[in-house]
């Protein structure tokens, strides 16, 4: 009888936690027992207990939001969405930390990246973050995550920068030019966890308040998309866009050390490729000309591209079937059989070339011809 009422007593936490995330502290204090109070401003509390107990961002917030923006997005409605700047960012860590760690990521890599999709990529920011100590019984952990990813070294490393304060006002002047306001980032839905826990470890070891607010990047694209095109695309068509790898090795892409290293998997990189597949997908949308801050110069069409971008592919099959231009339905010149052609409009069907068979069936039949017009 106990054990059930016991079992209840934390239900019912659960639910409080769940339904308001700001009980985090009162919960925290029930469970730790009475006279084990929870305080923000007790020092003595490691950086990384502070920030697994305070974190509004913790599994059971992530679960609530059901895969949401947790506020609307910032856009600048005086200008039109191609000409709003927005900031994509990305902070990698050696490998997520388990739950038995206090600290719950170990920052080592940060880029930013300042765009537009009338002008592209309009300027960078990358550092390395000196992740400071690494958690005792954890080192072969941190390894393990390093030399499946990024593979930056955990320890040692020469380009790592312990100047967190001037670091973190290097970002802050990038992305934002008034001092101690809000400034709003972009990253995929999946890393706003790990990035907003590192924005937050970053400012408490500068010794800053942090004014960044992280939103995801795909109700970014899925907004730009409906506001030209009436036409809201799936989420799960936004994702596939995002996970493109054409520009993994792509030149001027990924940062010094990671091209020299032949390395792929780098924060700013990550930031650029959101660029990219933005650029890719909506320039044409709103006509815009790509140029080469828009996508990598070899990627750049020599013609314009089509108006209507594909993220949806169930959506545009609905489209072309109600609208017969799309397609040509009239019999093709030379159709003998009179049969309607399925091919695009302006698009000849595939002629093969005269004869059967494989070339090397039609090479010994013109040999065994030859041999017998000789004879």
């Amino acid at each position: 009888m106990a054990h059930i009422e016991q079992k209840e007593a934390y239900s019912e936490k659960a639910r409080k936690l769940k339904n308001d995330p700001e009980e985090t502290s009162s919960v925290i204090e029930g469970v730790l027992g009475p006279g084990k109070e929870f305080q923000k401003t007790d020092h003595s509390i490691s950086t990384g207990m502070f920030f697994q107990m305070n974190d509004k961002w913790n599994s059971v917030t992530r679960r609530s939001m059901g895969g949401k923006p947790y506020v609307d997005l910032p856009l600048n409605k005086n200008k039109a969405l191609d000409q709003n700047v927005f900031y994509f960012i990305n902070i990698y860590s050696h490998g997520e930390m388990p739950a038995m760690c206090e600290q719950r990521f170990i920052p080592c890599e940060i880029g930013c990246v300042r765009y537009s999709l009338r002008d592209g990529v309009l300027g960078s920011y990358h550092d390395f973050i000196d992740p400071g100590a690494i958690p005792r019984g954890f080192r072969f952990h941190c390894q393990a995550g390093s030399d499946t990813t990024h593979q930056i070294p955990i320890s040692g490393f020469e380009l790592a920068n312990g100047d967190y304060y001037k670091m973190f006002l290097q970002l802050c002047s990038f992305v934002c030019s008034t001092p101690n306001s809000w400034a709003s980032v972009y990253t995929k839905e999946n890393d706003i966890y790990r990035v907003n826990w590192c924005l937050r470890w970053l400012a408490k070891k500068a010794g800053v308040e942090n004014h960044f607010e992280v939103h995801d990047v795909e109700s970014l694209i899925i907004e730009m998309y409906k506001s030209k095109l009436q036409e809201e695309p799936s989420r799960t068509s936004v994702c596939r866009l995002l996970d493109a790898v054409v520009w993994d090795y792509a030149d001027n892409t990924r940062c010094k050390w990671h091209e020299e290293n032949d390395m792929w998997y780098c924060a700013l990189a990550s930031c650029k490729k959101i660029a990219y597949c933005i650029s890719k997908a909506l320039a044409s949308v709103y006509g815009v000309t790509l140029t080469a801050a828009h996508l990598p110069v070899y990627e750049i069409p020599s013609s314009q591209n089509p108006k209507v971008v594909v993220l949806d592919a169930k959506r545009f099959q609905k489209v072309c079937s109600s609208d017969p231009k799309l397609f040509n339905y009239s019999g093709a010149a030379g159709n003998v059989s009179g049969q309607f052609s399925m091919d695009p409009k302006g698009v000849q069907p595939y002629k093969g070339p005269p004869g059967g068979g494989r070339g090397i069936l039609r090479l010994l039949q013109n040999l065994a011809t030859s041999q017998n017009s000789s004879g």
